[in-house]
């Protein structure tokens, strides 16, 4: 199934979209200023997004739990690029908030070079090592009807890998377009697997980095609610109700471990990722965990 293709595709720079995101929207992002205090969180697809979304907003609003149980995470922390029906974007709902702005993107920098290197939105980097990620993004095919619901198998879904004809496009070159920011005083870089074994220093280095001084009891509050089991029986971050994912093919948040790839990868799949790893990753000086 190397020539699958999702609905409506169409590709920009080696990326591949469908109908939700558009090329108009990708142009408004490339000029849409970003204000002091606004934090961008970028990052590729399947590598923790919605669980460091929860993370940076409850950390930004001093762990306001009602709110965060009864408001749907995108209404909090707009998807910059996605199109959410015929006249609203990301970007229409994020207007409706006020500042500072909270708001993500799975675009790779070269849209918002002109506001990293301008220096007012904090960006925070989120990376996962790239095997447990793609094996996230097979399952999130298989289950995303806005990516057509893929029904082939694990290989299958890795030789379109192969051919870097998936969705955003391939995971090493969206790295190094955003790796090469990550020193500058206004990024931060956050690891999904030190999410999993150093939670707590996670959220303390956010909050340091966003200028929050938290109290522990309020720090422990929000690593009680960002807990897998919490995340996953949540409703307003689990997307069961936003109706564009079929939850009988997989869940949206599945697993949540680290290794879980080894159920997936033949030996020289495994041994092609990391090719592509010790190239594109090391050099910028970075250790991602696999097991």
């Amino acid at each position: 199934m190397a020539d699958y293709r999702i609905p409506s595709e169409w590709t920009k720079d080696g990326m591949v979209f469908g109908q939700n995101v558009t090329k108009e929207t990708i142009e408004r992002l490339e000029s849409f200023e970003m204000n002091e205090g606004d934090v961008l969180l970028a990052s590729y697809p399947k590598t923790g997004t919605t669980w460091l979304q929860e993370l940076i907003w409850l950390v930004c609003n001093n762990s306001k739990m009602t709110l965060a149980r009864s408001v749907p995470l995108d209404r909090r922390f707009p998807y910059l690029e996605l199109k959410l029906d015929s006249s609203h974007t990301g970007i229409e709902m994020l207007q409706m908030l006020s500042h500072p702005y909270l708001m993500k993107t799975h675009l790779r920098s070269e849209t918002f070079r002109k506001q990293i290197e301008i220096g007012k939105v904090k960006v925070i980097i989120g990376i996962r090592n790239p095997k447990d990620t793609l094996v996230s993004f097979y399952h999130f095919y298989r289950m995303s009807y806005n990516l057509g619901n893929f029904s082939g198998t694990w290989d299958d879904f890795f030789e379109l890998y192969k051919t870097k004809h998936i969705t955003y496009g391939d995971y090493f070159q969206w790295y190094s377009s955003w790796l090469q920011y990550k020193d500058k005083p206004n990024v931060m870089l956050i690891k999904y697997e030190d999410m999993h074994h150093r939670m707590t220093d996670v959220i303390k280095g956010v909050s340091k980095f966003l200028g929050k001084m938290l109290p522990e009891n309020i720090m422990d509050d929000i690593s009680l609610q960002l807990s897998f089991d919490s995340m996953r029986h949540n409703n307003m971050v689990n997307k069961t109700l936003t109706g564009t994912f079929n939850m009988q093919i997989s869940p949206f948040m599945r697993k949540g471990k680290i290794g879980d790839w080894k159920n997936y990868f033949s030996q020289e799949q495994s041994e092609a990722v990391e090719k592509s790893y010790k190239d594109a990753i090391e050099p910028f000086g970075i250790s991602l965990e696999f097991e």
